[in-house]
Parts: C-alpha cells; structure tokens; sequence
C-alpha cells in the first residue's frame, strides 16, 4: 500500500513503518501504560484488607459473659458470621433477652440487628446448632461500644475471640468489606477448600475456587483477599489482548486499540472485581484461541514442525486449564476441534492439489505431519487435560481421605464420576427463574445486566451491575457480523485469522441457544473478546481501502471509554446522587441497571 505525504497521515504512517508480529518498544510504552492504568482502577476500592478473621465457634449449651464497662443501652449489634447455622441468645442484667439466627447466606460480611437491651453485662449462649462468627460489634446511638469477654463457660477458649477485633468494624456495611452476590459460594468453597471442609459449592470444576483460595492463602480471609486473583486475571487479559491483536494486524496501534477497548469494558471490569470463577474460564478460552491462532497460522508443510507443535500443546494446556474451571471451557475447546480440523483438510487440500514433481513428496510429509500431529493431540488435548481436570478435584480427594481411612485411587474416581453426574443434573434440570435473568439474543446489545449489589448510603446510592459497554458490545455485535457475510460473500481474502475470529464466536455463543435453564447477559462474556476482534479487524480490512477513515477506531476507543466513565458508578460500586442514578438508568442509552428498583 503507497503512503501518503500527506501530513494528515503523520500518524497514521508512524504506526505502519513498524508493521511486525513481535512487541517493538512502541508497543511495550503502550502496552505498560495501558496495563498500568486498568490496574490502578481494577485495584480501587476493590476491598478491605481490614476483616475480621479469628473465629469463635460454639455449640449448644456454649456460653460466655461480656462486659460494657458500665450500663449503657445496646441498640444494635453487627454480626460478622462464619460458615455455621445456629441461634445466639443474648440475656440482659434484667432478664430481658433478644435472639439472633445466624444463616450461612450473612456469612463474611456484617449484618445488623435490633438488641436495644440495657445492661452492663450481656449473657451470650447457643440455643440450637452450632455458631461460628468472626466478629460481634455492639452500638449505642451509632457510636461502638468497647467490650470484653469477663467469664467463658465449658472452656471453650474461641469465646475470646468474638469481640477482638474491634478494629476492624467499618463505619458502614457496604460491598467493600463482605461478601456480595455468588461470592458466597465460590469465595466460601475457596475457603472451605483451604481448611479441608466439605465443599458447598459443587456445580462447577474447582480450579477457578481453587485460584481463589491462592489469594486467600496471601492476604487472608478478606475482601481484597478473595477477590484479588479475579481482578489480576482481569489485568492479565489486557497484555494478552494486546499480543494476539498484535499477531492478527502487525499493527501497534490496531493492537492498542483492541486492547484498550477491552481493558474498558464494563463487563471485564465488574466481572473480573467479584471472587466468581467466569474470569478464570474466559481467560484460558482466550489463551487457548490464542495458541491455536499461533499453530494454524504457521505453513503446515514449511514451518519448523516444533514451530507448529509447542503452540498447540500450549493451546491444549490452556484448553484443559478452562475446563477445570468451568465447562464453558468444553465449549470453547469443541470450536479448537473445528479450527484445528479445518487446517488439516485445507493441508490435505494443498497436499493433493497438482501433479507436478513436488506433489508426491507434499503427501508424504503431509501423512507424516498428520500422524505426528494427531499423536500430539492425544496428548496434549486429552491426556493432560484430562490430568489437569483430575488433579482439579483435590480437596475432594483429601477430605473424603480424612474422614474415609480406607479411601483410594478408585474412590477418587468414583468422587470425580459422581461430581460430574451431579453437575450435569443440576445444571439440566434447574428450573428456577431470577429477576436478572435474559434470553441468549438479547445479550450482544446489553438488554439486561446481572445485579450484583445495591445499598442507599445516606442521600446516596451505592450500585454494581455486571453489565457491557454500550460503546464496545453494540458496535462489536455488528461489525462482527458485517465481517462475517463480507467473508461469505468472497469480499474478503481468506486468511487464518477468519477461522479463529468466526469459530471463537460460534464456539462460546451458540451453544448457549440450546440451553433451557435461566441464563444470564455474563454468559456471553466469553464471545466478547471474538466479537470485538472481529469488529477491529474490519475496521482494519476499511482502512486498507480508504486511508481517510484512520480516525474512526480512535472515535471508537473514545466513546468506550466515555461511556465507561459514565457508567463507573454503576458497575463499581461508587456512591452516586439518586438524581445521576436516574440519568444512567433511564436516559443514557444502556442495560437495565436496576437504579429504579430501589
């Protein structure tokens, strides 16, 4: 393509001077930038690493005295609970008494309940059950009272340990410092993992609760604490993004570009802050495409077979990584078969095109490479995979070991059977419906997001909805399918890339169109990142044919990252006015965010 000396096209040639697959040092400023910038917001007000973490745990007939210091009138107490279901009696100087029911959904996050007792001395006992709480903070017109334990009862030495913590009591109970949402079965399975409990959470593979657990295991049972793998997944798929668009265009500023339009996503953004295990999945379905791009764009018959072979063994690791995370991975890993599939034909096809002299040496390393190929498969695609997803069930493995002497290789493989009959039970049969929930067509343009966490705070409104960026998923859901009949209809070279980009979509969208359960606008987060590189791709196949429109994929960026401003209110969790609130629900154009339903 001739440049133009215009100097309209200063820019615009800047970036086509360095065309190359690898990072330049262009790239790398960019690239650093960008990460530097979504860490810092991916990392605000993510959550307090000011918890409560030591545990009292009593059971029936448990008790203890605390001590006020002097009479005072106890309006409410907050309860930061643990994982346990049991009632707490609490008896006043005068007799009078109140109770609190501790249900394993109010675990690890505070909880506020009516006392107003007047005493000095509180009698705290177990009525039915078992209890196990973090932390109990009592208040007096808003104002925390100090507290101790005076006198335990049947020795149980984890008395001490309800009331000191007081420290760590916020001024008000929000999202930042307890549980919201799911988190209350994969953050508490990641737990239970770690302190060899039977597990609540069954329905999905372990490994996404298990890369949790790895937060967990660093920073403590805290908000930050299980949440802060999630959010560095969500960082890292910036700098993968940015490497595969990079591949595909040989463009730095086409890579910057994909990048940063996924970096603003509104979705990747609330999505990868919650201790769920959706980041996990979507991330090692974009490193597996990514690998598998690497493989099928390399010549079967010239390139190094070593060139072809590392990135499909990587793809079949990511591949199996995905799956021990969530089954979407199964799905993504059928579109790999495809993909995989169609560039052995399309080899064929080239290996017994023609009769010159080179044709019966290009079959014979064609079935050479074949077989060499179809042996690597086995085994990176099923053996390891396979290994990974074993090796996934672990803490499976070691709490039926410690409660099951006699428990081995095959009881380990019954457990693994029986949890995926479950899941597939559970998951074919659920028949419950949810206010949140939406129909696989309505996901591309964001008709309703998934309702994370809603509290009024003072004259304010505290919102997080897992919803798309109007700017990223509307334009992508169209450009993508412009892309895809320009392919149909031969306006469009062929190229590897268009295997990658329309199966990815395919793969992690249409097999959503089968299932009857209730589904939800997150479900579609996987296909994002095909979509948008689809869209992207197009704007690049335009600009080939006409310099002059260089400025709309800069225009694009802009608007997503407006939009993203716009709506970081809602999706983070920041306090807003109910006035601006109103403003994102009813005028700007968006999902439904569920402002008005408060």
């Amino acid at each position: 393509m001739k440049q133009d000396a215009s100097s309209k096209f200063e820019i615009l040639s800047l970036f086509e001077k360095g065309q190359s697959e690898k990072l330049l040092k262009l790239d790398k400023l960019l690239l650093g930038v960008l990460t530097l910038v979504y860490t810092l917001i991916a990392l605000l007000n993510l959550g307090t690493l000011s918890f409560p973490t030591t545990v009292y745990t009593g059971k029936v007939g448990d008790s203890l005295t605390l001590d006020f210091g002097k009479t005072v009138t106890v309006d409410t107490a907050w309860f930061n609970g643990n994982i346990a279901k049991g009632t707490l009696r609490f008896v006043a100087d005068d007799g009078s008494e109140e109770t609190y029911t501790q249900d394993q959904g109010d675990m690890f996050k505070w909880q506020e309940s009516v006392l107003d007792l007047t005493t000095r001395y509180l009698r705290v006992r177990v009525e039915n059950e078992a209890v196990s709480m973090n932390e109990i903070a009592f208040f007096s017109n808003d104002d925390l009272l100090p507290v101790t334990v005076l006198e335990v009862f049947n020795d149980n030495q984890t008395a001490l340990n309800l009331v000191d913590e007081q420290d760590t009591v916020p001024e008000t109970a929000s999202y930042f410092n307890g549980m919201i949402f799911d988190e209350i079965y994969h953050a508490r399975t990641a737990y239970e993992n770690i302190h060899n409990m039977s597990v609540y959470e069954w329905t999905h593979p372990p490994l996404g609760k298990l890369i949790i657990a790895l937060g967990i295991l660093i920073f403590g049972m805290k908000p930050f604490g299980w949440r802060i793998m999630g959010a560095l997944f969500g960082v890292a798929m910036v700098p993968l993004m940015y490497v595969f668009a990079k591949r595909i265009f040989k463009r730095t500023d086409f890579a910057f570009i994909a990048a940063g339009l996924w970096a603003f996503d509104c979705m990747h953004f609330t999505q990868t802050r919650i201790a769920t295990i959706d980041v996990y999945g979507v991330f090692f379905i974009l490193l597996m495409f990514f690998f598998m791009y690497e493989y099928v764009r390399r010549d079967f018959f010239t390139a190094p077979l070593m060139e072809k072979l590392w990135p499909l063994a990587l793809s079949g690791v990511a591949f199996g990584l995905g799956c021990a995370s969530k089954w979407i991975g199964c799905y993504a890993g059928a579109g790999l078969a495809v993909v995989l599939f169609y560039h052995l034909f399309s080899a064929m096809f080239t290996a017994y095109k023609g009769h010159d002299k080179g044709a019966a040496k290009r079959r014979a390393l064609f079935w050479d490479r074949l077989w060499l190929t179809a042996g690597w498969c086995c085994i990176w695609f099923l053996l390891v995979p396979g290994l990974i997803y074993f090796l996934s069930y672990f803490p499976y493995y070691r709490y039926e070991a410690s409660i099951r002497p006699s428990y081995g290789l095959r009881d380990m493989w019954n457990t693994l059977i029986k949890n995926q009959k479950d899941m597939y039970k559970y998951h074919s049969q659920l028949t419950a419906t949810h206010l949140c929930q939406s129909m696989w067509y309505q996901w591309p343009f964001t008709f309703k997001s998934v309702w994370f966490y809603v509290e009024k705070v003072g004259g304010k409104i505290s919102n997080i909805s897992s919803t798309g960026n109007p700017a990223v998923w509307w334009i992508s859901a169209v450009g993508a399918v412009c892309l895809f009949l320009e392919w149909v209809l031969g306006k469009v070279k062929k190229n590897p890339v268009h295997s990658i980009l329309f199966v990815g979509v395919a793969a992690n969208y249409l097999p959503w169109i089968l299932v009857t359960r209730c589904v939800f606008l997150y479900h579609f987060f996987a296909t994002v990142p095909f979509i948008l590189l689809s869209t992207v791709y197009l704007l690049f196949l335009m600009e080939q044919e006409n310099r002059r429109i260089h400025w709309i994929k800069w225009a694009w960026l802009g608007l997503a990252v407006v939009y993203f401003i716009l709506l970081y209110p809602a999706i983070s969790g920041l306090p807003t006015s109910f006035g601006y609130a109103g403003f994102l629900e009813n005028v700007l154009p968006a999902s439904v965010l569920y402002y008005g339903w408060v």
